[in-house]
This record gives C-alpha cells, structure tokens and sequence, in this order.
C-alpha cells in the first residue's frame, strides 16, 4: 500500500527514466548509423547480432513499451470514466503492448541466437 499523495510519483519516475533511457538509445542509435552505416539486410543483423546493440536495443524495448504503458493507462484512467469500458481498453491496450513485446524479443533472440 503506497502513502497517499504518492500515487502519481512512481508513473512519473518511470516515465522519466524511461524517457532519458530512450533519448540516449536514440542518440547511440544515429552515430551507430553515421558509423557503420549497415545498407544491407545482412549489415543490420550483424549490428543487431552484436551482444552490446542486442542488449541495449531490447532494454529500449522495454523502456519504450514501459513508457508507452505507463502513458496511455494515465489517459484512460483520466478520460474513460465507464468502468467496464476502462478494463476493456486497458485490457486491449495491454495485450497489444505484450504481445508487441513478445514479438521484438522473439526476433531480437532470433537474431541474436540464429534460430
């Protein structure tokens, strides 16, 4: 059980460490290109397959998803105000996210692991 007044403060410290840990990816992810500049399908799964690029690719994916969470489930809970609608859409919304999820660390394991 959170202290009262303390129920906003945790979605915002995700959604901020989420978002820097985005930027930064970002960021990494542009000089990566300017770099090594992988034109071919085969260039982009090198990079993808080397155990750095793959780590930190899957943590932006789940700080990307997390961040994508913890925002949308603020607007529903905001402006949703029937609750058998509310658990409807957050039910979708959630299943979206995950099965998202599933299947960018099914192809980043993929790449990684070459099954």
């Amino acid at each position: 059980m959170s202290a009262p007044g303390l129920q906003g403060l945790r979605p915002w410290i995700i959604q901020r460490i989420s978002a820097v840990y985005i930027t930064l990816f970002i960021f990494y992810f542009s000089i990566s290109l300017f770099i090594i500049t992988p034109l071919s399908a085969q260039g982009w799964v090198n990079w993808v397959a080397t155990p750095l690029n793959n780590i930190s690719l899957s943590l932006f994916f789940i700080a990307l998803l997390w961040h994508t969470w913890v925002g949308i489930r603020d607007v529903i809970l905001d402006y949703v105000f029937n609750v058998v609608a509310r658990m409807f859409v957050l039910t979708l919304v959630s299943s979206v996210l995950v099965g998202s999820g599933f299947w960018a660390f099914r192809a980043l394991a993929r790449v990684q692991f070459g099954s």
